[in-house]
């Protein structure tokens, strides 16, 4: 029998109610074999000490083992064992919130790796401080958003350490092709992290005009002289220039097109003659006034990816056009900047202030989202900084008013902006500026 006008919300919310129980049962049997898989990593340790003969075979034997029994590659073996290990030894606010149902076996896994590259695994007390700014932000957020605050706290807590690393693994450097199916290779550089975000937002940017204009390579254009049309690899789109379809490929497709572009040809064809020039890649990086004149080298947070040394920071600091002076309260939550009006300087406080899309979940980052009015402009609601919001184009077309009430959702925003979310069925979401890691 179909469900009535009425009884499709009720039903809906009923579904997403059962799924949460379902979730926290998981979450609870997850934690029932965390424990019992660190159990078996305790029970090698106390076999056969590392470092003794005979240790890594033993350990290749327990990798094999758990891999055969759970029917999972070694790798996954190796990780779960991992994780279930430094549960039970050094994270007992993390395995009590995964028995518990507060945080997922993916929340957990995440928060062990993220300290994992910065704490040392003796210092219990650094570990405690990081457990306790970590476990709140996880039960209330996904743990992609985890990863990236995680990494910034066991920065926090290990500053000295993590500027060092992340000073030293600038030498590892590379690039590298790795050849798939189907005539395809996989071409990685490995970069510090501000500039690979820096690189794919100005592809990003650069693609996203091309598909917008539909100039890319004016169709009959002769090409300048001593420079090649690279057309096999960014074929013309079409010849009307402001149709969006007329380029049937997807903005991965383009990117990967300019990436080719610019590395082979250097001086690309897509630049000089469609307006790109000027488009330059962006990133929003917050560093300490101290740590930006040398006082000292707290480092500094890529926003929404993590920490980046601070010697990197500095230099991009002395090499950007345009400060955002941030004023944070005790909890690390941006406050204001020096620079609010309601012009683009509106725009750069919102996208401090939230930094990604602030749909619960999403990690769009801020930039290339909308600014929207949570309460709608055209039903009356202001232009202010307390009534706006960045939400990425997909999220924001869940509350545009044309919407069929069965599938349209509302934001309200609350002071601090805290932005609560309700969705067709009556169910309310809470999201909550992200709040920035203070470096001590």
């Amino acid at each position: 029998m179909p469900l009535t006008l009425d009884s499709y919300p009720a039903r809906c919310g009923e579904i997403v109610d059962r799924c949460a129980e379902i979730d926290r049962r998981i979450a609870g049997l997850e934690a029932e074999k965390a424990a019992l898989l660190g159990e078996r990593v305790q029970l090698l340790l106390a076999e056969v000490p590392p470092g003794s003969a005979g240790f890594e075979q033993a350990e290749r034997s327990m990798f094999a083992e758990i891999a055969a029994g759970l029917r999972v590659s070694r790798g996954t073996a190796a990780r779960a064992l991992g994780v279930g290990w430094s549960l039970n030894d050094r994270f007992p606010a993390a395995r009590a919130a995964l028995a518990a149902g507060r945080i997922s076996a993916r929340h957990a896994a995440v928060i062990v790796q993220a300290a994992a590259a910065s704490l040392d695994i003796a210092d219990l007390e650094a570990h405690a401080r990081y457990e306790e700014r970590v476990i709140p932000f996880a039960a209330a957020e996904t743990a992609p958003r985890t990863e990236a605050f995680a990494r910034s706290v066991a920065a926090a807590v290990a500053p000295e350490t993590v500027t060092e690393r992340h000073r030293r693994a600038r030498g590892d450097r590379q690039v590298r092709v790795t050849d798939v199916d189907d005539g395809m290779a996989w071409l990685g550089i490995l970069l510090p992290s501000v500039l690979a975000h820096a690189a794919h937002d100005r592809l990003t940017a650069m693609a996203r005009r091309i598909r917008a204009t539909g100039d890319a390579a004016q169709p009959g254009a002769e090409p300048r002289e001593g420079r090649r049309r690279r057309r096999d690899l960014l074929p013309p789109l079409g010849t009307h220039p402001q149709e969006p379809t007329a380029d049937p490929r997807s903005l991965d497709e383009v990117r990967a097109d300019l990436a080719a572009d610019l590395l082979l040809a250097a001086d690309t064809d897509l630049i000089r003659e469609n307006g790109l020039e000027g488009i330059r890649g962006a990133v929003q990086v917050t560093i300490a006034g101290s740590t930006v004149t040398g006082a000292d080298d707290r480092p500094a947070e890529l926003d929404g990816h993590g920490p980046i040394d601070a010697d990197l920071a500095r230099h991009l600091a002395g090499t950007t056009d345009v400060w955002d002076r941030l004023f944070l309260d005790a909890r690390g939550m941006l406050t204001r900047t020096d620079t609010y009006s309601p012009t683009e300087r509106m725009r750069r406080f919102l996208r401090a202030r939230d930094r990604h899309c602030r749909f619960p979940g999403c990690r769009m980052p801020a930039r290339p989202c909308d600014i929207d009015h949570n309460h709608d402009h055209a039903q009356g609601g202001p232009t202010d900084i307390d009534n706006l919001c960045c939400l990425c184009r997909g999220h924001h077309a869940l509350k545009h008013p044309d919407q069929d009430d069965r599938w349209r959702w509302t934001a309200t925003q609350h002071p601090g902006g805290v932005i609560e979310w309700t969705s067709p069925d009556g169910h309310t979401y809470t999201d909550t500026p992200p709040p920035r890691v203070q470096f001590a």
